[in-house]
């Protein structure tokens, strides 16, 4: 069962559960994948300068045309 707040959430952003649950574990997916490329442009700077920026702004424009829906 979903709680009172879980079903407000889901109702705010016009999502079912399956389909939030989706969207949360693409996001994780692609954080998770962009980590590797973080902690080696910390180290080599020169290294993927903007990879970490652009998956990040992606996710969030991604984010913002679902709200749009």
């Amino acid at each position: 069962m979903l709680s009172e707040q879980c079903r407000a959430h889901l109702k705010e952003v016009d999502e079912t559960a399956f389909q939030h649950m989706l969207q949360a574990l693409k996001v994780a997916v692609k954080l998770q994948l962009v980590i590797p490329a973080i902690i080696i442009h910390a180290f080599v700077p020169r290294l993927f300068t903007h990879t970490g920026t652009n998956v990040m702004k992606n996710i969030l424009e991604n984010r913002r045309g679902m709200d749009k829906k």
